[in-house]
């Protein structure tokens, strides 16, 4: 994910961590966690849990969840790890969140949700976005652009959200 501006000093033995994720190696990624802590983020503040849903690695999620990480860490943009399956279509990942009790209706910076970022990623595959509807996301909550997960896929989809309740 490019991010604009420098990062944030943060632990070195976090720069290799998103390489460790999407190789699989969690052992690695577990031993570096109990030395910096489970929810320690890189220069962009991007934890673990972060990582390991946009590389899919839900093996690691699973665990991350179990041992109590923050289910809704936010990143320097925003991101929670429910934006972060949107993105990559992780959809065993964004359920094991939400069973988790990830909140859905966080906002990015740009008052963008889980579910904005599932619709616009979505390219005619409706699986997390019938997910989130379905989680109870809200679908009429203004971006700071005045511009709903509705009003998007109304737009580029054609589709009313509402009949994937």
């Amino acid at each position: 994910m490019a991010r604009a501006g420098r990062p944030s000093k943060s632990d070195p033995r976090l720069d290799g961590v998103p390489f460790l994720i999407e190789k699989q190696d969690n052992e690695e990624v577990k031993r570096i966690l109990a030395e910096t802590g489970i929810d320690a983020g890189d220069g962009y503040s991007t934890s673990a849990l972060l990582w390991a849903a946009i590389y899919t690695n839900n093996t690691l999620l699973a665990w991350l969840i179990d041992n109590r990480a923050d289910i809704n860490h936010q990143d320097r943009d925003g991101y929670t790890a429910l934006h972060c399956a949107a993105e990559r279509k992780n959809e065993l990942g964004a359920k094991l969140l939400l069973e988790a009790g990830a909140q859905i209706d966080i906002a990015d910076i740009h008052g963008n949700t889980p579910l904005w970022t599932a619709v616009f990623n979505a390219k005619g595959d409706m699986r997390l976005v019938q997910l989130y509807v379905q989680a109870g996301a809200n679908l009429d909550n203004l971006n700071k652009y005045q511009r709903t997960p509705r009003q998007l896929a109304e737009t580029i989809a054609g589709i009313d959200l509402e009949t994937l309740r």
